[in-house]
């Protein structure tokens, strides 16, 4: 099919000076100058900008973007690689970036919505949708670079109900689940160790699969995340005791650059795959629904807050910026409703613990011993807190 050119049409004169007219295709847009001049002068702007459009493929920008993304964004390199890769498969790379009109964008996304997936299922609206904001974030970064005069995907609308979460397991069923993890992993089950650090620590996917044996630290009682899916990632975890023995003996023997859970034939890290595939494997074994690898994550958090952890020790515990992502997308909106009524009413309801100074004796907030020991045991050695505790509470 024969491309229509790209064409600045003009001037006219009209009450505000001046008008051009900008044929992008199908599409068709109006500027206006003041004086003929400026017009004429405008008019040899847009025609070299469209001309250099019209060169600038997809594919070449999209490798432009994932550096964007790397550099100035601060993703990881692996994530914007497979933000390039996903776009590259959305969007018609051989062509350029002026091709897509706001009609053909939302053709694109349409046939996207209609795709069949390679388990057989249409494509979830999860899915489809995150193509839809990654194709609008790709090409207003091609507009702010001047490649482009206007977002062809920005007024496109999505399709489907996004879904919030995923489905977690109750916490008997979490308790029989980790029975048998448990066995495994003491069994000598490398990936279920791997399941058990999603489960406790709240690790991803990725960030359990790619621990360098170094990461192994302090005789297993602490795990440093170094790097993941973004700036947030990087944390040090201290780890449970049932954990850390596991984790003594999969470092055992290992060079400090191994990877923990071993690796393909390739020699690269075990794709996620493999825990996804082990997850469903124990939900079997312990009778339980089935669930997904990342649902672990999100009843780690849930089993935080309910447990009383603050919002910001889970957000950062789980690698979030900001806690509004962990409420979106992990956390049980029951347990973050009743950590809420929990804190309200230990604020409200008297307390034998320690006093804020900057408070009206009248109507302080206090902090029980038993609410320091909770929010800090995971910050702080035993010797530490026995040691911060006495300064606090000494009389």
């Amino acid at each position: 099919m024969h491309k229509k050119p790209l064409r600045v049409l003009g001037p006219y004169p009209n009450r505000a000076g001046f008008r051009l007219v900008v044929l992008e295709g199908a599409s068709r847009r109006a500027v206006t100058a003041r004086t003929l001049p400026e017009a004429l002068a405008l008019k040899e702007d847009l025609i070299r900008a469209l001309g250099e459009q019209a060169g600038r493929v997809i594919g070449q920008a999209l490798a432009e973007y994932k550096e964007h993304l790397i550099r100035v964004r601060g993703i990881a390199d692996k994530t914007a690689r497979h933000v390039e890769r996903t776009l590259s498969r959305f969007l018609p790379v051989t062509e350029s970036l002026s091709a897509i009109t706001p009609e053909r964008a939302a053709r694109i996304y349409q046939d996207e919505t209609q795709r069949i997936s390679c388990r057989g299922t249409p494509v979830a609206a999860d899915s489809h949708r995150l193509m839809l904001n990654r194709a609008r974030s790709f090409f207003a970064w091609a507009r702010e670079r001047g490649l482009l005069t206007h977002n062809p995907f920005a007024a496109v609308q999505p399709v489907g109900r996004r879904r919030s979460g995923k489905p977690q397991l109750r916490i008997d069923e979490a308790r029989k689940f980790m029975a048998v993890a448990l066995q495994e992993a003491q069994a000598g089950d490398a990936l279920a160790v791997g399941v058990l650090l999603m489960l406790l620590l709240g690790l991803r996917a990725s960030e359990v699969l790619q621990r360098p044996v170094r990461d192994v630290d302090d005789g297993g009682c602490v795990l440093w995340i170094s790097r993941g899916k973004t700036r947030n990632s990087r944390r040090r975890l201290q780890v449970p005791e049932v954990l850390q023995p596991l984790l003594r003996r999969l470092a055992h023997g290992k060079e400090p650059a191994a990877w923990l859970l071993g690796t393909t034939r390739t020699g690269r890290p075990k794709h996620l795959e493999y825990l996804w595939a082990k997850v469903h494997a124990l939900c079997a074994a312990a009778g339980v629904p089935v669930v997904c690898s990342h649902s672990l994550r999100g009843l780690h958090s849930t089993l935080a807050i309910e447990a009383g952890a603050t919002a910001g020790l889970v957000a950062a515990a789980l690698g979030h910026g900001s806690f509004a992502v962990t409420a979106r997308h992990y956390a049980d909106p029951d347990a973050l409703l009743g950590a809420q009524a929990r804190r309200v009413s230990s604020a409200l309801g008297p307390g034998d613990g320690l006093q804020r100074a900057d408070a009206d004796p009248a109507a302080a907030q206090t902090i029980s011993r038993a609410q320091l020991s909770e929010a800090l045991r995971d910050l702080l050695t035993h010797e530490q807190l026995q040691q911060l505790q006495r300064k606090l509470f000494c009389n």
